[in-house]
């Protein structure tokens, strides 16, 4: 650090290096730690459930895509002049999970009630050691600086409602929550077995489906946590007084995807996910009224001989995308020289009431 800087202008010299050159090689080891250990301390008096009010704006999985998470800061805007809730999965599958998740700490260092940080289950010490964070993270730096990284994880809190009518996690809902009284005693989990176990397992890894299951049952795709169908949902929305789900965890294909009448959307942000799905990315803004809206980013991609047939998949997608539609499933479609603003608001959510919440087309 140079003489008399602060760690908050640290994380500002920071941000604006990562912003410009995506790369941390002019920062040492010692300030890196030091915006660790300024991180740890930030989250560590949060719970682990937020409270945080709107307008704002939801990110879904990032997976170490510096260069996708720099587009949607430049489409509609940086923070402060946005805020952001993070669900999740900073790192693994990308190949700059180390760049995006001390960027995103960084962010949060300055702005600490503008940028919200969730935990996803790619933020267990278990995942990142398998899944590319740890052998990145021992390239570029050592073994010891991933073991500090899992200190500042563990204090990330699980989940968010935004105003009163939205609940925001990585995975799912859960059948071991009977009332607000759940979450408030929640706890975050600090070891890989509290990380498996009751509340905090189905929010990092529980998915919606549509299959026979109605309420609840295992979840045998992923060997753990829960799946949950429309019947357990509209229970868990009626016992709690909500009116949305909003969730990551999954890959779609539009980058987000509505389910069960519009009461649960995935929202997913990395494009061209492990570089073989042609997914778009997306993103999605709450405004001040509820309104949601989508900002969708497509892939880069250049055609070659090898993955022509890829390419001209992705393009064919991307027709049916773009065809003029009144379902609020359409979101904007951003290309490599957009610098657009959010999209029009295209969804409403109605009141929370006795019978079951709709929402409605605007």
């Amino acid at each position: 650090m140079y003489e008399g800087e602060s760690v908050v202008q640290l994380a500002k010299r920071m941000i604006e290096h990562l912003l410009k050159w995506g790369v941390t090689d002019a920062f040492t080891d010692k300030q890196i730690y030091t915006i660790l250990e300024k991180a740890e301390s930030t989250l560590k008096p949060l719970p682990a459930m937020l409270q945080v009010e709107h307008p704002i704006t939801i990110v879904g999985d990032i997976h170490g895509q510096l260069d996708a998470l720099i587009r949607y800061f430049d489409a509609v805007g940086y923070p402060p002049k946005v805020q952001f809730l993070f669900l999740g999965d900073y790192v693994d599958r990308g190949a700059k999970s180390f760049e995006v998740s001390l960027l995103l700490f960084c962010y949060k260092i300055r702005y600490p009630h503008l940028v919200h940080l969730l935990r996803g289950n790619h933020e267990c010490m278990k995942m990142n050691r398998l899944y590319g964070f740890y052998e990145e993270l021992t390239r570029k730096r050592g073994g010891r600086m991933w073991r500090q990284y899992q200190n500042v994880f563990n204090e990330l809190p699980l989940c968010a409602r935004v105003g009163q009518r939205i609940l925001c996690m990585h995975g799912g809902i859960s059948q071991n929550c009977n009332s607000w009284e759940s979450f408030k005693a929640l706890k975050k989990p600090n070891t890989p077995l509290t990380c498996d176990e009751g509340l905090q397992v189905d929010l990092m890894w529980a998915d919606p489906t549509q299959d026979k299951c109605n309420t609840f049952a295992m979840n045998k795709q992923r060997a753990i946590s829960v799946v949950f169908g429309q019947k357990g949902l509209d229970d868990f929305l009626k016992k709690l007084g909500l009116s949305l789900i909003v969730r990551a965890h999954e890959v779609s294909q539009e980058g987000f995807n509505f389910l069960f009448n519009k009461k649960c959307v995935t929202v997913f942000s990395a494009p061209y996910y492990c570089g073989n799905d042609t997914n778009c990315g997306a993103i999605m803004h709450v405004s001040d009224s509820y309104e949601l809206s989508f900002t969708v980013l497509r892939p880069r991609m250049i055609a070659t001989p090898e993955n022509f047939e890829i390419v001209k998949l992705m393009e064919n997608n991307y027709k049916g995308l773009m065809v003029a539609s009144p379902d609020p499933n359409r979101g904007r479609h951003l290309q490599s020289a957009d610098v657009p603003q959010p999209t029009p608001p295209s969804v409403q959510l109605v009141p929370p009431v006795t019978k079951p919440v709709e929402i409605k087309k605007q």
